[in-house]
C-alpha cells in the first residue's frame, strides 16, 4: 500500500469513529442520489501486474461495500432516477438512495460479483461494449500492459522505433504501475487507428501474440442468465469501446446505435428503459445530445459528484471505487460521500 493511502487509512479511521459518516449523508438532501463506478470484482492474486490498479476491486471487499451501504442507503435499480419520479416516491424515508454500476461486463462480473449481489438480493446495472461480448477480444489498455509487462522481462533493451510515440513510452521511467499510467493516459487521446499501430509495432518488436489468452468479457449466454436474475440490468458502453470525443459524428452516431440495436435484438435490455454509459466517461454537449437522439434513457460519466433526481440524466456523475482506496469501512465510507 502506498504511504499517502496508509496516511488516508489512517485519517478515515479517526474520522469514521467520529461519526462523520452518519454526518455527512445527513446533510445531503433527500433529492440526491450517488452511483457508484465499479469494473472488476476478482481477487488479488488474480489481478495480474498489468491490471491498472483503479480497476478491480476483491470479492470480500465487495461483500463488505454492500454490508455498508444497506446499513446507512437505500440501493435502488438505475431505471429508478427515470420511473421513480424522486425519491419521496421510492419511500425512503431520510435515508439516500444509492446505485451500483458496472463498466465494461467482464468475465469476473458474473464469476465473482454476481454471487455476492445475489447473496444480498440488490440490483446493479452493467455497461456492456457489445463487440467484445462472447469474444476473446481484450480492450487495448489490457494489451498496452500485456506488452509492457512482457518488455519488462527481457534483458534486452527494446530497439529504437520509427515511431516516436512507442519510443516515448518506452523511454517513460519509474515503477511499472505509474509508467501503464502514464502510457494509457498518452495513448486514450489518439484515434483507435493510431493505437493499434503502437500495439501491432510492440508486438513484432517482441516476437509474441498481441494480446493476453483466455476470454476477458462476458459471453451472450451469460449475459441472458443475469438479465433474467431480475437483479441485473443491462445498458450500453457502445460497440467498440471507442471514445466518443476522438470519433467523427458519423462514427460515434454508429458506435450509439449497434450498440443499441444489438442489446435489443438479444433481448436483454428492456425498450422502455436502456441506460448509456461514456467510454473513459468523455463526453460534450452534443454528445449528450446524440445519446438521447439515438434512444438511450439516461448517460452516465465518470464525473466525480452526487446527483439530483430529474436533473443532468445524460451527464450523470458517479463515484469511482476500488480497491485501494475502498478496502476498509471507514475509507469506503468517506469515499462515497466525497471526503477522499
Amino acid at each position: 500500500m502506498k504511504k499517502s493511502i496508509r496516511l488516508k487509512s489512517v485519517l478515515a479511521s479517526l474520522l469514521h469513529y467520529f461519526g462523520i459518516l452518519r454526518w455527512r449523508l445527513n446533510r445531503y438532501s433527500k433529492n440526491e442520489f450517488v452511483i457508484l463506478m465499479y469494473h472488476r470484482i476478482i481477487p488479488w492474486k488474480s489481478a495480474g501486474a498489468n491490471t491498472q490498479a483503479g480497476m478491480y476491486v476483491e470479492p470480500e471487499t465487495f461483500d463488505l461495500h454492500i454490508k455498508i451501504l444497506k446499513k446507512y442507503l437505500e440501493i435502488v435499480p438505475l431505471a429508478a432516477i427515470v420511473f421513480s419520479g424522486g425519491i419521496n416516491k421510492l419511500g425512503l424515508g431520510k435515508r439516500c438512495a444509492c446505485v451500483l454500476t458496472f463498466d465494461d461486463g467482464w468475465r469476473d462480473f458474473h464469476q465473482c460479483a454476481f454471487p455476492v449481489l445475489r447473496s444480498h438480493q440488490v440490483p446493479a446495472t452493467v455497461f456492456l461494449p457489445t463487440d467484445f461480448i462472447g469474444t476473446d477480444q481484450w480492450f487495448w489498455t489490457d494489451r498496452l500492459g500485456f506488452l509492457l509487462l512482457h518488455s519488462e522481462s527481457r534483458s534486452k533493451r527494446p530497439e529504437p522505433s520509427s515511431n516516436p510515440l512507442l519510443n516515448r513510452l518506452q523511454s517513460l521511467k519509474g515503477p511499472f504501475e505509474i509508467r501503464l499510467e502514464r502510457s494509457i493516459n498518452l495513448l486514450k487521446k489518439l484515434r483507435n487507428e493510431e493505437i493499434e499501430e503502437v500495439l501491432a509495432t510492440m508486438a513484432a518488436a517482441q516476437g509474441i501474440e498481441p494480446k493476453p489468452g483466455g476470454r476477458a468479457f462476458l459471453d451472450w449466454k451469460e449475459v441472458e442468465e443475469l438479465a433474467n436474475s431480475g437483479l441485473v440490468t443491462f445498458g450500453s458502453h457502445t460497440a467498440g469501446h471507442r471514445i466518443l470525443t476522438t470519433l467523427t459524428e458519423e462514427e460515434g452516431v454508429r458506435e450509439l446505435s449497434k450498440s443499441k440495436d444489438i442489446l435489443l435484438s438479444r433481448k436483454v435490455v428492456d425498450p422502455s428503459f436502456i441506460p448509456f454509459c461514456y467510454p473513459n466517461g468523455n463526453y460534450t454537449n452534443r454528445l449528450t445530445e446524440m445519446v438521447r437522439e439515438a434512444g438511450y434513457h439516461l448517460a452516465v460519466s465518470t464525473v466525480n459528484g452526487w446527483n439530483q433526481w430529474g436533473k443532468d440524466l445524460f451527464a450523470l456523475k458517479r463515484v469511482a471505487i476500488h480497491q485501494d482506496m475502498a478496502s476498509a469501512e471507514a475509507m469506503f465510507g468517506l469515499r462515497i460521500v466525497n471526503i477522499f
